[in-house]
């Protein structure tokens, strides 16, 4: 119950959801892909990636400078069923 209830309060801001459906569309993304995407600055997306990967809920790995982060597979079952909402046509935009 704790875990779940952790990786749910976190997806359950507006951004963090967001930036978990793009890792998990994407498969990976580096913070400033996501601010193109998300049209926020990298300083801003980079402080929701921290609450994430603190939260155990996404891994980072690093390609020279570039970090990019991606979605951990444990945590695909419990948002699976969020991420087919959207996709349903639910979720109007992305950008903030």
């Amino acid at each position: 119950f704790f875990r779940l209830s952790k990786v749910l309060e976190l997806a359950g801001n507006e951004v963090r959801l967001k930036i978990l459906y793009l890792l998990e569309e994407e498969n990976e993304l580096c913070p400033c892909d996501l601010s193109d995407i998300l049209n926020m600055s990298i300083p801003a997306v980079s402080q929701h990636l921290r609450k994430l990967k603190d939260g155990n809920i996404i891994e980072s790995r690093r390609d020279g400078q570039t970090i990019y982060y991606s979605l951990k597979e444990e945590h695909l079952k419990v948002l699976k069923p969020f991420f087919k909402y959207i996709n349903r046509g639910n979720l109007k935009t992305l950008t903030v």
